[in-house]
């Protein structure tokens, strides 16, 4: 997704990694417009909506604007693809 809307209505509540099942996401990180850290999970199935980033850090809601994402991904194959790109954080 392009944006989402943390805004306690458990719609968009988190950003979370899908695509086609089977595969496995090696690491997925989240940083801010200056390369700050914000968010990292890893070792995790695609598709898993209990992992995902909720628009906070260090317990602080981060305000709204485009926060950058990174992401490994392996296949079943084993073949591994990395991703990056863009998110909207919506208040």
């Amino acid at each position: 997704p392009t944006g989402f809307a943390p805004a306690g209505n458990d719609l968009n509540q988190a950003l979370h990694v899908h695509g086609k099942s089977g595969t496995t996401i090696n690491v997925f990180r989240i940083f801010d417009r200056w390369g700050e850290l914000l968010y990292e999970s890893s070792n995790f199935d695609i598709n898993d909506t209990s992992i995902g980033w909720d628009g906070t850090f260090s317990g602080e809601e981060m305000p709204s604007g485009v926060y950058v994402w990174f992401l490994e991904a392996q296949y079943e194959d084993g073949v591994t693809e990395i991703f990056k790109g863009e998110t909207t954080l919506i208040r």
